[in-house]
């Protein structure tokens, strides 16, 4: 995976996969502390103790069209390779939270990537779900909602025609303002 937002992508398909139906996902930058954190977290299934305890082994996956599951493991190699931590925690019945942090200016850190076409995807997925997007970098705040934008759209579905392109419009222009300062 080249970028951040891939790797951010991937998770929250795990957890769409696991049935959740409220998915929340932070970026924090933290330039002072030279710190990244991401955190995946979701209500899906959860998984037994003895999963997350072999879950960053690429050839552990509960997947039955491949024998390996490489983005956990990929996500905690790029973390752990940026002076970074991984950690993940489950409960079956709960969900499940993934946290993955990097030194911020670590000259290996993968870029953070097309982070409103991670939304834009995880939004037009078929599975429907809450999905609740926070980015902070330093003392400034990004937030997206799914639950209050379909509300402002008039609880038409998020994948309805034009909806998507609403939603794009909507992230690329207030993500981008957030981004410059």
């Amino acid at each position: 995976m080249d970028d951040l937002s891939l790797h951010i992508l991937d998770i929250a398909e795990n957890s769409i996969n696991a049935g959740a139906q409220n998915i929340t996902i932070k970026i924090i930058e933290d330039t002072n502390k030279d710190l990244l954190m991401i955190e995946i977290a979701d209500d899906g299934k959860g998984m037994e103790k003895e999963v997350v305890e072999k879950v960053t082994n690429p050839f552990i996956t509960s997947r039955t069209t491949r024998k390996v599951g490489l983005g956990i493991p990929l996500l905690k190699l790029a973390a752990e390779n940026c002076d970074g931590n991984f950690e993940i925690n489950s409960e079956k019945g709960i969900g499940t939270t993934v946290k993955a942090s990097f030194k911020l200016s670590h000259i290996d850190r993968q870029p953070l990537g097309d982070i409103v076409g991670t939304i834009l995807a995880l939004l037009a997925n078929e599975h429907k779900f809450n999905l609740k997007f926070y980015h902070q970098k330093d003392e400034n705040l990004f937030e997206f909602d799914s639950k209050e934008f379909r509300t402002l759209l008039k609880q038409m579905d998020i994948d309805e025609n034009g909806v998507i392109s609403i939603a794009n419009k909507y992230l690329k222009e207030n993500y981008n303002n957030f981004k410059t300062n």
